[in-house]
């Protein structure tokens, strides 16, 4: 009986120690094209604030659709998350999945529904496929939950490397996760690098604004 009683104590006491100072989950690492699902090495997460993620994207440009599948660890304020990112000639779709605990494995990410309700807001668009900067005088009205301007590089390396950019609008919950950094294995790593912005009104157009005030106010005095 005392025996038992220690042992309880004693898995107790690890338990508050896991607690106390945080459990970092195992996850499978992969990225995969064309697929719902992949398979890769386990790999520890960063801390305990990471669960075991699968993110389901679809990109169109010039109405071809690229769709790619990953699984890897993620923070858990991402988990759930789910938004699009709009531009002239096409859209990315995106969601994330989570789950909570070792080697568990996500349930599949349900994309967002098309939306094409206007918002009121007007963001520069432009698209690369082999740089990590497009800039533009042309403009895309957003629509549903697009509610920010966004610019985003994205940088893959490995067999398929890939450089690319994005400017457009985009769902506040996708600017809230803000840049990332995934290493899937085999080589392939992908960076991305986010900016958003709630206004229309671009850094070069507040200048261009400053500067005409400044030259009337001259003109007037």
């Amino acid at each position: 009986m005392l025996y038992k009683m220690k042992s309880l104590l004693l898995f107790t006491c690890l338990l508050s120690g896991l607690v106390s100072f945080g459990y970092s989950l195992s996850c499978m690492h992969c990225q995969t094209e064309g697929e719902l699902s992949c398979t890769g090495d386990e790999k520890k997460c960063p801390s305990e604030n990471y669960a075991c993620a699968a993110t389901s994207t679809i990109s169109i440009i010039e109405g071809v659709a690229r769709k790619t599948f990953s699984r890897s660890c993620e923070k858990r304020s991402s988990c759930g998350i789910f938004g699009t990112i709009g531009y002239l000639k096409g859209k990315v779709k995106t969601a994330t999945s989570c789950c909570y605990a070792d080697s568990c494995t996500p349930s599949s990410p349900a994309l967002p529904v098309d939306n094409s309700q206007r918002v009121g807001l007007t963001c520069s668009s432009c698209t690369s496929q082999d740089s990590t900067w497009c800039h533009t005088g042309e403009t895309i009205e957003c629509t549903g939950e697009e509610k920010r301007c966004l610019f985003q590089a994205t940088t893959t390396s490995g067999p398929k490397q890939r450089k690319s950019s994005v400017r457009g609008c985009a769902s506040k919950s996708l600017c809230d996760i803000g840049s990332q950094s995934h290493d899937f294995g085999n080589g392939i790593k992908v960076t991305t690098e986010v900016t958003c912005t709630s206004s229309s009104i671009n850094i070069n157009q507040n200048l261009l604004v400053l500067t005409f005030i400044a030259v009337l106010s001259v003109l007037i005095i």
